[in-house]
């Protein structure tokens, strides 16, 4: 197995459900979705939990994950005190309700409901309910939108009409990262699919994108990955790898860091699974 530069998240659209203009809202999503469970029985834990947008392949760019080691319970009830404080407080129903004022100065009460759309594919279907399941036990409701590819591609991805997108990026290159967060490219074609706006990220991917020495665009990366943890425009959720069956007989196989599948024919020319005998004779290095 090998890592594969893709990056699986829960991408936010602030656009469509102003709820994720609340850093209170977004940040305990982070924080209640189990994502080592998503690996474990989803990805049978050929895959990493991540919480960076840049993939764990980029090693040179990527910070290890933060582990909380507290218990599931005691992260679970921080979060319940984190929302109470933003003045979340569970309805008759059991979901999480908060009164607000708006523009007329008229109170109404809000409850703390989302959706998210994804592709009908098995691994995306099963991440969607682990997360709706997660989120479920502090009170906040989800509703699951599942769409064959064409037609999320088409009629939802295209036109940004999704609360929450669970969905994935193939970054194969640092130079990919524009693409999916530049603020350029919220419409589109474009593929910044949280329709993320920064001006300090912008002049950083820019920056970035011309900078030659090695050392400094790591850290113009590394300034990236910090804005975004401060923003939340998205819960970055786990990175999968490749998976390759060879037969045990084939000799002078290897397989490091890949970008496509393809890749693993990349040192073909070296394999084999036979070799012949010749006579020491045709063998001998000839006297210089």
């Amino acid at each position: 197995s090998s890592e594969l530069p893709r990056v699986f998240g829960l991408f936010f659209n602030q656009n469509k459900n102003l709820l994720f203009t609340d850093k209170a809202v977004t940040k305990a999503i982070d924080q209640a979705i189990d994502k080592d469970k998503i690996v474990r029985e989803v990805l049978f834990d050929y895959g990493n939990a991540i919480d960076n947008p840049i993939p764990p392949n980029m090693i040179a760019y990527q910070k290890l994950p933060v582990k909380n080691n507290s218990s599931r319970e005691v992260i679970l009830q921080n979060i319940q005190e984190s929302l109470a404080k933003d003045g979340w407080s569970k309805g008759g129903d059991g979901f999480l309700q908060k009164t607000v004022t708006e523009k007329k100065k008229k109170k109404v009460t809000q409850t703390l409901e989302f959706s998210i759309s994804t592709g009908n594919a098995e691994e995306l279907a099963k991440t969607a309910e682990i997360i709706k399941q997660d989120l479920f036990k502090i009170g906040m409701k989800v509703h699951i939108k599942t769409f064959e590819i064409g037609n999320l591609n088409q009629n939802v991805i295209r036109p940004r009409d999704y609360d929450a997108l669970l969905f994935g990026q193939i970054i194969n290159d640092e130079s990919d990262l524009f693409a999916f967060w530049h603020s350029t490219q919220r419409k589109d074609p474009g593929l910044n699919v949280a329709m993320y706006t920064n001006a300090k990220v912008d002049k950083i991917l820019e920056d970035a994108s011309i900078t030659i020495d090695k050392d400094s665009r790591i850290k113009k990366y590394i300034q990236f990955e910090d804005e975004i943890k401060k923003d939340i425009p998205a819960v970055f959720l786990y990175s999968p790898k490749f998976i390759y069956v060879i037969s045990k007989n084939l000799k002078g196989f290897s397989m490091s860091n890949i970008t496509s599948p393809s890749d693993r024919f990349s040192n073909i020319y070296s394999q084999y699974t036979e070799t012949e005998n010749s006579w020491k004779i045709f063998t001998k290095q000839p006297a210089p």
